[in-house]
């Protein structure tokens, strides 16, 4: 009898019934696929990672709206309110969204019209209490 006890499988069904036999030591048989970047130097550039340099520029400039915008809030508000918002419309225009930077940069433009528009009125108040009418 030809089969096994302990299969079902016909005679002849099996690789070593029909000749195969596996590679010997030093015969290229089946060579695993190498994955990731290059195993030398410091790797591909960015723009064969898969990132663009219009989206590095949108992260940039998503950044920038976000830090301009605290800066705005905190700092000088006349001067990085507006930064903020120019640079959140940059990200915008290259695809990424900058919300924050841009909400953040609005409020801190609105802080400074109306710090401006109340130290106005304060002076016009000194002047005008001060000439004696």
């Amino acid at each position: 009898m030809s089969q096994t006890p302990w299969t079902n499988e016909p005679s002849g069904s099996r690789p070593e019934e029909q000749g195969y036999q596996q590679p010997t030591y030093g015969e290229q048989g089946y060579q695993q696929p190498t994955y990731g970047p290059p195993q030398y130097g410091y790797g591909a550039a960015p723009s064969q990672m898969g990132y663009s340099t219009q989206s590095v520029d949108a992260d940039k400039a998503s950044q920038l709206s976000l830090i301009f915008g605290i800066l705005g809030i905190v700092v000088l508000p006349i001067v990085f309110g507006p930064l903020a918002i120019w640079q959140a419309n940059k990200s915008e225009r290259l695809g990424k969204p900058a919300t924050a930077g841009k909400v953040l940069g609005w409020i801190g433009t609105i802080m400074a019209i109306v710090a401006v528009l109340f130290i106005g009125v304060i002076v016009i108040a000194a002047i005008a209490g001060s000439t004696g009418y």
